[in-house]
């Protein structure tokens, strides 16, 4: 497994969920590509570090204690398939949500350039043309 591509991912999500953005997104190439899931409300693509920064500021705005939980990797070539949830607590209702995420993270010299959202591990390890 390239433990460069998955520690960088690691960081990337630490520094998310501690609310540090600058570094969450230091990590992003300029150029990145966030492709959303197609069930989500936010759906369609997020071009570029600000678009996609922008995306992550709605959710955080939304939800009370948002957070994005890893906890599998898969090395994928230059791709990380990692595997968790999103939880948090809707601002306006309290609602808790809950709810499982796959992402396949593409890599290159050490930037993250793209990533897709998928519903499962299933799911995003086909995309990448490996199965469980």
């Amino acid at each position: 497994m390239s433990q460069e591509n998955v520690e960088i991912v690691r960081r990337m999500n630490a520094a998310f969920n501690s609310g540090d953005l600058e570094a969450a997104f230091d990590l992003y190439d300029p150029a990145a590509i966030w492709h959303s899931r197609s069930d989500e409300p936010d759906t369609g693509d997020y071009h570029g570090r600000q678009a996609i920064r922008g995306m992550a500021e709605m959710w955080r705005a939304m939800f009370d204690d948002f957070q994005i939980y890893l906890d599998d990797f898969v090395d994928a070539r230059n791709c990380v398939v990692t595997c968790g949830w999103v939880a948090g607590r809707g601002r306006d209702s309290g609602a808790e949500v809950r709810d499982p995420y796959a992402w396949v993270v593409r890599l290159e010299d050490g930037k993250i350039t793209e990533i897709w959202e998928y519903r499962d591990r299933a799911e995003a390890l086909a995309a990448v043309g490996l199965r469980e």
